[in-house]
């Protein structure tokens, strides 16, 4: 999740109008508040576009919206990742730092992909956030589909719904995907925070998701409006009283137009068959790790869950190490090497993959 912002309730101090703002504040599409954050330097936008195999729209509702898709082919991207640390006046700033290679069109790029991963980013942030991992599975041989949730990044719609309604946008997309012949392979899911709980959302509901890696997920949204609000600005949330959040967050729903309870992600996890991969910062104030450690207790036979030791909620957002070899293998697990599949073309049981030598 990227920051919210709670300024303007401010300006109303602890007047009765304060639930009505806070609750518009977590409802109102992100994009209708601030400009997508796409372009980071001079040329991205420039480098985002050569970099992606094709784009489109799709229709999805109700309520309607068109949803922003892009694509990243197996390839070689000669991708650096890092995160640099700035520090300012006392105060230290995390920047990741993406450099990559423009693929050459005119020569082939890798096989067929091995799979189909869908990446799925956090709130007030926008498929481009997921570039990282998108370019890193590229690499890896996997088909890379961004999305931008309704209300982000360069999607339309008014309202969000912490998937309430994203769920059900994601099976329209997939449904799209099949109609194109774009889903090759298993399908897999890699969501972070926002995006992890709806991809939990959509492996309920949807079957062909094979396997979901969740990074820093919440397991109820009622309650992780109210728990990121005090983490993100705990000083102005401390203005408000439990009576006000309470409000807020009944009217939110009220605003939105959908119900709270179709965005309960522990109640979801009975639904979940698929194996879930769990990633979650002990250090995390934002959404705290009790998320994920509640939500894996519900997984399926063979979920795993990791709690790194120093990763806070902006760290685990940005980072592909250490984890991304741990990702990479799970994923082949998971959608290539599953015991169904090699037993029946070699008679013996799969082997867990080596890592590959660590990237950047």
């Amino acid at each position: 999740m990227g920051l919210l912002v709670l300024c303007p309730v401010l300006v109303f101090g602890l007047s009765g109008c304060a639930s009505h703002v806070l609750a518009k504040l977590a409802v109102d599409a992100p994009n209708q508040r601030q400009q997508p954050r796409i372009v980071r330097d001079a040329d991205f936008a420039t480098r985002v576009n050569a970099v992606y195999q094709d784009t489109w729209r799709v229709r999805v509702g109700p309520p309607a919206a068109e949803l922003a898709v892009a694509i990243i082919e197996p390839g070689h991207y000669n991708l650096q990742h890092r995160i640099e640390r700035q520090e300012r006046d006392g105060r230290v700033r995390l920047i990741p730092r993406l450099g990559w290679t423009p693929p050459d069109r005119s020569k082939p790029g890798l096989a067929e992909p091995r799979g189909t991963i869908l990446l799925l980013h956090g709130y007030r942030d926008a498929k481009e956030d997921m570039l990282h991992w998108g370019l890193y599975l590229a690499e890896c041989g996997f088909r890379s589909v961004l999305v931008d949730f309704r209300g982000h990044g360069q999607s339309s719609g008014d309202k969000i719904g912490f998937g309430a309604f994203e769920a059900a946008d994601l099976s329209q997309v997939l449904d799209d995907l099949d109609s194109r012949s774009m889903v090759h392979g298993k399908l897999g899911v890699l969501g972070i925070s926002y995006g992890a709980s709806t991809a939990l959302l959509l492996a309920s509901r949807d079957t062909r998701v094979a396997t979901v890696v969740a990074l820093e997920p919440y397991s109820d949204g009622a309650k992780a409006v109210v728990e990121f609000a005090h983490g993100v600005a705990p000083q102005q949330a401390a203005r408000f009283s439990p009576a006000t959040f309470s409000a807020a967050v009944t009217r939110a729903s009220r605003i939105g137009r959908f119900s709270w309870s179709d965005t309960n992600v522990i109640t979801a996890m009975s639904r979940v068959s698929q194996p879930v991969l769990f990633y979650h910062g002990a250090k995390d104030t934002w959404l705290s790790p009790e998320n994920s450690r509640a939500l894996s207790a519900k997984a399926a036979a063979g979920s795993r869950l990791v709690v790194l030791e120093h990763d806070n909620h902006l760290i685990l957002s940005f980072r592909l190490q250490p984890i991304a070899e741990e990702v990479e293998a799970w994923l082949i697990q998971q959608l290539i090497h599953t015991p169904e599949h090699v037993e029946a073309t070699t008679g013996s049981p799969p082997e867990v993959p080596e890592p590959r030598p660590q990237k950047g």
